[in-house]
């Protein structure tokens, strides 16, 4: 297919701008070169792509960058991305910026996608205004501007194109549209337009308001065709967040059980949860990106009306964007909670009654031949996972080069938690929690060492963490006072090396911790 691109120099009045044809196929590094031409420019500098909109879909500007010239900071190799893969649907854009001192900076939408023209050469320019700027001007525009009418400068522009042009050969069926969905900044085809369903399905349950009749507690599964099982519950009964909380298999349905409990706190969940959230708020708490997704589905954003949000929810992980299969289950989520709540609040069903024992009620869908059906049934609830006995995850040479040191008259505290401080690393990926592990004379509380890093908090990176202490610290404490939770983890590690353990709180730590949280850029 054939991408027509408007490209704009940004901050020239008049505008100087090039409207060209590409091929779809075409890398970004070709792209590249193609508006060296079409602009007049010398290649002297380094360059590179911003992705500002995918799919319809507003993005946190994805680098498509230049790593044959050392460039190495991008989210992707130019070389490798083709047109095709990030200019979807009519308005997507992006930001092509040339030479980093003068920051020439150049506006790219895509207004439509068209089918080849027999014989025709391809990249080509249709219309050139104004004539582009000179290298390393700073913004002085050329005196032959004056002297080229339109029609003789978009001629130029396509001889300086034709190094570049060739016939592009219609496909077959390439001509046929495909519906598409933006999953972590790159789009792939989907056989069908699960976003759609997932928005109509979330105004469908907002309008029911079920909340105004079910309570938290009152859960129900869903199973989806493949076999995952989707414990959900109903929130907004205390008014203060609507929505549905959709916990997925049995990690889910643990960490749903210990919140209930008490035994998660609530701040701390956010850590631990793998969970599908819809919600309902106010406009001003959408971000970008949910506005945009919003419009592209004509779904009014003014007005007081609560708007549908999604996020997903998964251990050590920012809350983020549904990838594609997670909107899938949120859709189909929603879909039952709406049968589910009607037949509660009409009395043709009682929660209370089907959980009795170790059952659920659920709603099972089927594929039949002529479609996906859906019936009543019951689940056994996820039983609770036996903890396994912590092992020495250390290998023998570490932990001997640990052993050999000196030990301290030292009673230290010990602790490693998630902090609220998300870091991104790169533009297109999730953010992530990390963790911090802090170690504290427990007398005095001097901060003895500390260290920032990305993991997941399981045995091995508290043994990995306490040896880290050891090694900074120079010497191995006599005693060490960890949490609760900790204690067996750290067990085997503390015995190999001869350290006294007690559990307990850690408030030297937490104290850190939680200024680390206020005031960590």
């Amino acid at each position: 297919m054939i991408y027509q691109l408007k490209v704009q120099l940004k901050h020239t009045r008049p505008p100087i701008w090039r409207r060209l044809l590409v091929p779809g196929e075409m890398t970004f590094a070709e792209l590249h070169r193609v508006l060296q031409a079409a602009f007049g420019w010398m290649d002297q500098h380094l360059h590179t792509f911003y992705m500002t909109k995918v799919g319809g879909t507003a993005r946190l500007g994805i680098e498509i960058g230049n790593e044959a010239a050392g460039w190495d900071g991008a989210d992707y190799d130019e070389r490798e991305e083709r047109i095709g893969q990030w200019f979807v649907e009519e308005g997507d854009r992006a930001q092509y910026v040339y030479d980093f001192g003068d920051m020439w900076e150049h506006d790219i939408v895509l207004e439509k996608i068209v089918d080849p023209v027999p014989d025709a050469l391809y990249p080509c320019c249709i219309k050139a205004v104004r004539v582009g700027l000179k290298e390393d001007s700073w913004g002085e525009v050329q005196a032959i501007e004056e002297e080229m009418s339109t029609a003789e400068l978009t001629a130029n522009v396509n001889v300086a194109l034709a190094p570049f042009q060739r016939k592009v050969v219609k496909e077959e069926g390439e001509a046929k549209k495909t519906k598409r969905a933006a999953s972590k900044g790159r789009v792939e085809e989907v056989e069908q337009d699960v976003w759609k369903t997932l928005f109509d399905q979330a105004l469908a349950y907002r309008d029911l308001a079920p909340w105004t009749w079910m309570d938290d507690d009152q859960i129900f599964a869903v199973v989806t065709p493949d076999g995952e099982s989707l414990y959900c519950t109903v929130i907004g009964a205390l008014g203060q967040e609507y929505g549905l909380v959709i916990y997925i298999g049995e990690e889910g349905y643990a960490c749903l059980q210990d919140i209930l409990s008490g035994t998660l706190h609530p701040k701390d969940a956010v850590f631990k949860e793998r969970a599908l959230l819809v919600s309902f708020a106010p406009r001003n708490d959408l971000e970008r990106d949910d506005k945009a997704m919003l419009r592209k589905y004509h779904i009014p954003v003014s007005g007081k009306q609560l708007l549908p949000m999604f996020r997903s929810f998964a251990p050590g992980y920012y809350p983020w964007f549904l990838s594609e299969q997670e909107a899938a289950w949120a859709a189909m989520a929603l879909e039952q909670a709406v049968v589910v709540a009607e037949r509660l609040r009409d009395g043709e069903l009682s929660l209370a009654l089907s959980a009795r024992g170790n059952r659920l009620f659920a709603r099972i869908a089927e594929r039949r031949e002529d479609g996906l059906h859906w019936r009543d049934g019951w689940v056994s609830r996820p039983k609770a996972k036996k903890k396994e006995t912590p092992v020495l995850e250390i290998g023998t040479d570490e932990l001997e080069k640990v052993k050999a040191l000196d030990r301290a008259p030292l009673f230290a505290e010990f602790s490693i938690a998630y902090v609220n401080k998300p870091i991104q690393e790169r533009r297109w990926e999730r953010p992530y929690f990390p963790l911090l592990a802090l170690a504290a004379d427990a007398a005095s509380g001097v901060i003895l060492h500390h260290q920032v890093f990305r993991g997941q908090l399981e045995a091995k990176t508290l043994q990995q963490s306490f040896l880290e202490f050891a090694r900074a610290l120079g010497r191995v404490p006599s005693h060490v006072r960890v949490t609760k939770e900790h204690g067996p983890l750290l067990a085997p590690l503390l015995r190999e090396l001869g350290v006294n353990m007690s559990t307990g709180p850690t408030p030297r730590s937490d104290e850190v911790r939680e200024l680390f949280e206020q005031f960590a850029i």
